[in-house]
């Protein structure tokens, strides 16, 4: 691997552990405001912070810029809206579990899309990373599917959807402005549907609630996402989606290191699986960018 690669994926692991960090969080926040209303907040944030810190990147954007940034915004705040409502009527492992189709998704999707070529290890890799997260968070939580686990299904497509727009957005638009344009987009559209759908609905603005939601606004959108959108400046999606779906193996780490969960058998399974899961991709090397 050379050193791009390298950088690359060690900016795409990063962002997993810190979204595999902050799962707990989103559910304790969940207890305070309604679900758009959290993304809305969050994005704008995050906004604020990316635009200042990135603003000499802003110079020169054209209209096409825009309309990049407003359909890649558009996936990403769809995902995390049905991704949040889901969790209201779901468990947390079928949720994290079942967001991360996209690990089979976006292959395909790129495939299908736009004929980039795959190697046979790439889709192996993926069914044995959907696999071993599958005994990672389904531990005692397997049942038939119910509208939370439905909206979750939905959510993976839509973040496949997703990072594929990054991966093909950011060969005509700038990185950095990619990324504040999306962010900007996402709080306007998370703030639409909060004020058609979440009249009404109660807000509990205390220290707890605004430390999580901080937290989430700087360190899961502002840092996270934004390391995502330069990590996949130089890898494929297909493979990117590999290393963030390591997100799952990170949130039961943490519950087992900070919650107390027991550390079971079919969890070091599943750890077992998914690290055979990365070195097949690794071995396999990179997807030909189409």
């Amino acid at each position: 691997m050379t050193k791009k690669e390298l950088f690359a994926d060690g900016l795409l692991l990063l962002t997993a552990l810190i979204w595999g960090s902050a799962f707990a969080v989103v559910k304790n926040t969940l207890d305070s405001f309604p679900p758009a209303a959290i993304i809305a907040m969050r994005y704008a944030i995050a906004t604020l912070l990316t635009a200042v810190a990135f603003r000499k990147h802003l110079r020169g954007m054209t209209r096409g810029d825009v309309a990049r940034g407003a359909m890649v915004g558009l996936l990403l705040s769809a995902a995390y809206i049905v991704q949040t409502i889901g969790l209201q009527f779901t468990t947390a492992g079928k949720n994290a579990f079942l967001t991360t189709v996209y690990v089979l998704l976006v292959p395909f999707g790129c495939r299908v899309l736009f004929g980039q070529r795959l190697r046979k290890a790439n889709y192996f890799a993926a069914g044995l990373m959907l696999a071993g997260i599958g005994l990672l968070s389904l531990e005692g939580e397997i049942g038939g599917l119910n509208v939370g686990d439905a909206l979750t299904l939905l959510c993976g497509a839509l973040f496949a959807g997703h990072m594929i727009a990054v991966e093909r957005c950011q060969r005509e638009t700038d990185v950095y402005a990619l990324i504040v344009l999306q962010f900007g987009f996402a709080a306007l559209y998370a703030l639409a549907y909060a004020l058609l759908f979440e009249r009404g609905q109660p807000f509990d603005f205390n220290a707890g609630s605004v430390g999580g939601l901080l937290y989430l606004a700087i360190f899961s959108t502002t840092i996270a996402m934004s390391l995502q959108n330069i990590g996949q400046s130089m890898a494929p999606a297909s493979h990117s989606a590999i290393l963030l779906s390591l997100e799952s193996v990170f949130g039961a780490l943490f519950s087992c290191l900070l919650l107390g969960e027991p550390m079971t058998p079919k969890i070091l399974a599943g750890f077992a699986v998914i690290f055979a899961a990365l070195m097949v991709n690794e071995l396999a090397g990179k997807p030909a960018q189409a």
